[in-house]
């Protein structure tokens, strides 16, 4: 299958992970004594498979050399590359998540800045505590120079969308950083037990959900000039929108506080390429431009895209739509010459 490559500049990942391993050494006592240790998710075929990933994904999550050698066969120049969402601890208290936080962020960078050209690190911040998540996204952007920060699709069960992060927001959108919401588990686990249901359909599950609060808990009205990417295509939501804009204009508890069909603020969101199957790839593309979906891969996972480009080069996109996707838009949005 021939891979078709930009016309100009570099092919960008959006969607990838990088364990700290220093954070997990810090926090493995803390988690033991939260009672947090992870017991893992689903029946006991499921742990075995995990178990089994895990360990033959480690070089890729620790040895960033390891990880380059994979982006040239794939054919990735620049990842955009964000802690694993194991690592988004926010159960901690607020002292200990800022913490955490701070170490995560400047060990990515320092790790890094040491493959000039190849990585751009996405950053972490404590949203159990606004204060303090806006604090560390000032510093991961104006200390680190970081572009931007990947987010859970909810902060132990409290919606993203909650009125005490409005600051967060108004921050976030104040310093233009990109916001890459990736789902961490998911909030119904007693009916995703069997078949890695917690990741098949819970993952696009919980980004559909948080996609919804954000819309209609009024953060896509108050905040316009956000730059949110949702991972795993933006879940199910993008595929089923006439429903919310039919509730919308049918009951008025619907459109309460929602001045504009759910749609449009849906239509502002960006949503990456892993979505399998390139007619899904090609709705998406229809249906809310090619200036909106950017590649992801979720390197180094099993439930990831090896060879992106083969994947556009299926789906037989133009070259115009081609730069946009393979690394026009993230150049944009994380302002890569």
């Amino acid at each position: 299958m021939s891979r078709p490559r930009r016309s100009d500049g570099p092919v960008v990942d959006i969607h990838c992970h990088r364990e700290c391993a220093p954070a997990t050494q810090f926090m493995q006592q803390a988690s033991i004594a939260a009672g947090k240790v992870a017991l893992g998710h689903g029946n006991a075929t499921t742990r075995r498979v995990n178990e089994r990933q895990l360990a033959a994904i480690r070089p890729k999550m620790d040895d960033l050399d390891v990880r380059i050698a994979d982006m040239d066969m794939m054919g990735v120049d620049i990842q955009a590359v964000a802690p694993a969402v194991y690592q988004f601890y926010y159960w901690a208290d607020a002292d200990l998540g800022a913490k955490v936080s701070r170490l995560m962020n400047e060990e990515l960078v320092e790790a890094t800045i040491r493959r000039p050209g190849r990585f751009v690190p996405l950053g972490s911040v404590p949203l159990q505590d606004v204060d303090a998540a806006v604090q560390e996204l000032r510093y991961l952007v104006h200390e680190l120079g970081m572009r931007g920060i990947e987010i859970g699709t909810h902060v132990e069960g409290e919606e993203i969308s909650a009125a005490r992060l409005d600051p967060f927001w108004a921050e976030v959108e104040a310093l233009g950083a990109v916001v890459v919401i990736h789902t961490q588990g998911a909030t119904h686990p007693d009916r995703l037990q069997g078949h890695n249901f917690v990741n098949i359909i819970g993952h696009a599950f919980e980004a559909t959900l948080a996609q919804a609060h954000l819309i209609f808990d009024g953060v896509m009205e108050r905040y316009p000039d956000l730059k949110i990417v949702v991972v795993h295509g933006g879940g199910y939501l993008p595929a089923y929108a006439g429903r919310i804009d039919h509730g919308w204009r049918a009951r008025e508890d619907v459109s309460e506080g929602v001045p504009h069909p759910p749609s449009s603020y849906l239509g502002r969101f960006y949503f990456d390429t892993m979505v399998f199957e390139t007619d899904q790839l090609r709705f998406l593309i229809d249906k809310y431009g090619a200036d909106r979906i950017l590649l992801g891969t979720d390197y180094p996972y099993d439930m990831g895209e090896d060879d992106p480009l083969a994947f556009l080069g299926r789906e037989g996109m133009p070259q115009a739509e081609v730069d946009l996707v393979s690394g026009g838009n993230a150049a944009r949005l994380l302002g890569i010459s």
